[in-house]
């Protein structure tokens, strides 16, 4: 019986405007009526996860920025995992030569050196403004934490960037096109399905009793943990191919769900008759 149902937000839960429809609210409804666990899971950072929350009036276990940190239902925080500081400073260097949006993330703030056009257009999507940290390379090369580094821009210029990073540093980075425009950038073994897989530890549950619902590379990780994996239909036909099942929306994929355990649930009392 699926007992844990983890949710990517953005392109999963949320929609274009960063909301929760009415649609996805009211099956939320349904597992909280049920007794069932909720995690979110997400690049965003924990302090945004909260606000969704709160939207939909759900306690919920948290895995965010990609991993990097994990709180429990009460919102107590677990565990959190950063950049060494050397390689922190050494992967900037890299980044300094490309044109694009670079956030240097903690798990409070996104930071940036200075805003442009083209930095609003991205903080517009986020629910927590920019910090402006114009020290940000000389703070690299001190004790500043840095859980994660989002970049932004064209993804042909993303996409060479991935390949410089790969050649340089791939053995101990961790790399996820994370949107159509966005390359998210990891310590390696971070990543939700890693955290994720602490998660389930703790709570002491098999892989056959959680499912995970995502649409991009950053949630390929999760499928493979469970047999009870949803990618949106919108998603990335390489994302699509990771997942077992295809859907429309989180209530269509919470659907799938509840009649799993139901059909669980006879089978089980199918077997005990017997």
């Amino acid at each position: 019986m699926i007992k844990l149902i983890v949710s990517d937000l953005d392109g999963t839960l949320l929609d274009h405007s960063k909301k929760v429809s009415s649609r996805e609210l009211a099956a939320l409804k349904k597992v909280k009526e049920a007794g069932m666990m909720l995690c979110l899971a997400s690049g965003r950072m924990n302090i945004e996860m909260q606000m969704v929350l709160e939207e939909i009036g759900h306690r919920a276990y948290s895995v965010s920025q990609n991993g990097a940190f994990i709180h429990l239902e009460d919102g107590t925080f677990m565990k959190s995992q950063h950049f060494q500081p050397k390689l922190a400073y050494q992967l900037y260097q890299l980044l300094k030569g490309f044109d694009l949006v670079k956030l240097v993330c903690s798990g409070e703030a996104n930071y940036i050196t200075h805003l442009t056009p083209a930095s609003d257009e991205v903080q517009s999507r986020t629910f927590q403004p920019f910090i402006i940290k114009e020290d940000m390379e000389q703070s690299l090369e001190g004790d500043f934490a840095v859980c994660k580094f989002s970049m932004f821009g064209e993804i042909e210029t993303l996409l060479k960037l991935k390949a410089l990073l790969e050649e340089k540093l791939g053995d101990q980075l961790e790399l996820f096109i994370s949107d159509k425009d966005c390359l998210d950038i990891m310590p390696r073994s971070v990543s939700k399905g890693s955290s994720l897989l602490v998660l389930m530890e703790k709570l002491g549950l098999k892989p056959e009793e959680v499912a995970c619902f995502g649409d991009s590379f950053n949630d390929v990780s999760m499928f493979g943990i469970t047999p009870h994996s949803f990618a949106m239909k919108g998603a990335h036909p390489e994302v699509k191919q990771k997942a077992i099942y295809h859907v429309d929306s989180v209530a269509e994929a919470i659907g799938h769900v509840f009649a799993y355990n139901e059909k669980f649930a006879l089978e089980q009392k199918g077997s005990t008759a017997l």
